[in-house]
């Protein structure tokens, strides 16, 4: 089943490409989207590459026991609360009676099934760290590379969008690359492959640059410093290596802490741009789109207004529609927009069990989870000010929940 766990995340890159440097047109019936694989694909091929690992999981169904039974609850839980909301949606909101709706159901609970479930009880954590911190790798070098070559197709707006259809894309595969490389490099000896990991790491980081984005290029220097301050040092040069990154840290505090702080107020506020990115005020904008949001979210407050909020319709839906600025840039929010109070109680709840989780990881002997712990927590505030992450076939969406799953398993040991 390795295989076809594999084949599912690397399909979680391939089907964010965007090949219009080989000439691919814009859109070509069902199989061409945006230069790349049209979303349709993508949950087929989801469906198809999924169907026998999850035949293979079911058979040996002892496997789910792996996972926190807290977890397993909750996931079960947004299930049956996805399924009941929709159906009231279906019967007493008019414009929620096409079939896109219960389209969107089945699509959302297959992918949080299969990656936040099925994947971390088949994939062991080691190989799917390995696995995702080189694909990331590839695509981060191959997006640099584009960079160089045809400067033209991989900005967007002033914002690098590398060999990716859209800046989060990129931004996810080069917050990868960063986190999830370092588990790389605290696993292995050689000299020639830590300078590799470490150029992997410092290329991520320039990709993240350029995409402009403030709260990713955050998380990413504070996942840095959370592996720093955690991962043990048994040899001497390790030792070394970390109270020299520790002190260059705590001098760079010292000295620049001041100016640093100044320049990301600075441009947190509109008043300075990060390298390409025009400037804008992200403070007042994400309050105006948290408003927006919240206004919508009252129109219907105790059933929301479904998995399909922020397209313009569900009775002849396309896939242009889509609409990001639609996104409430707050979890709650987002969670009161799709699916009302209930939602909002939930995702409550799940948070709460995500800090916990990342805590236990963070603190266990697997040196796997503890990255995963330390991508998890520098990924809670990202989740906050952004959406909730109900996958129809996103990038990130399906990482998250795999994540998710990977720290609820119930070996991770709380002892050191």
């Amino acid at each position: 089943m390795n295989f076809w766990a594999l084949a599912l995340l690397l399909l979680v890159f391939i089907s964010k490409l965007s090949l219009a440097f080989l000439g691919l047109p814009w859109q070509a019936s069902f199989f061409v989207f945006q230069h790349g694989l049209h979303p349709y694909l993508n949950l087929f091929f989801n469906f198809l590459l999924g169907l026998p690992v999850v035949l293979g999981v079911l058979e040996h169904h002892r496997k789910f026991q792996s996972l926190g039974r807290v977890y397993r609850t909750q996931v079960f839980l947004l299930f049956m609360l996805l399924f009941l909301e929709t159906l009231l949606q279906f019967a007493l909101l008019e414009h929620m009676r096409g079939p896109y709706s219960w389209a969107a159901l089945l699509s959302t609970s297959w992918l949080i099934f299969l990656f936040g479930l099925i994947l971390p009880t088949v994939l062991e954590p080691r190989v799917a760290l390995r696995f995702l911190s080189h694909c990331s790798l590839v695509f981060v070098v191959l997006s640099l590379g584009l960079w160089l070559a045809r400067p033209d197709l991989t900005f967007k707006g002033g914002r690098f969008i590398g060999i990716f259809k859209h800046i989060p894309y990129m931004v996810t595969c080069a917050s990868l690359g960063v986190i999830l490389t370092l588990g790389r490099f605290q696993e292995v000896k050689h000299p020639l492959a830590r300078l590799l990991y470490s150029l992997g790491i410092a290329l991520s980081f320039v990709a993240l640059l350029l995409t402009g984005t403030r709260s990713a290029l955050a998380a990413a220097v504070m996942a840095c410093v959370l592996w720093v301050l955690r991962v043990p040092a048994l040899k001497a040069r390790d030792r070394y290596l970390k109270y020299a990154l520790s002190l260059v840290i705590m001098v760079s505090v010292l000295l620049f802490g001041n100016a640093m702080a100044e320049y990301a107020r600075d441009v947190a506020t509109g008043k300075k741009s990060l390298v390409e990115r025009e400037a804008q005020d992200g403070v007042a904008s994400r309050m105006a789109e948290v408003e927006r949001g919240w206004e919508y979210f009252q129109k219907s407050p105790w059933l929301g207004q479904g998995l399909l909020a922020k397209f313009d319709g569900t009775d002849s839906l396309e896939v242009n529609s889509y609409d990001s600025f639609k996104d409430p840039h707050n979890i709650f929010v987002s969670a009161g927009v799709v699916g009302g109070w209930p939602f909002i109680v939930w995702t409550i709840l799940f948070l709460a069990l995500l800090l916990l989780t990342s805590f236990r990881a963070m603190i266990s002997q697997d040196p796997v989870m503890q990255v995963f712990g330390i991508y998890a927590l520098v990924q809670i505030p990202i989740l906050i000010i952004y959406h909730w992450h109900l996958s129809l076939g996103g990038m990130a969406d399906r990482f998250y929940w795999l994540v998710f799953g990977y720290l609820a398993l119930s070996r991770i040991n709380w002892v050191r």
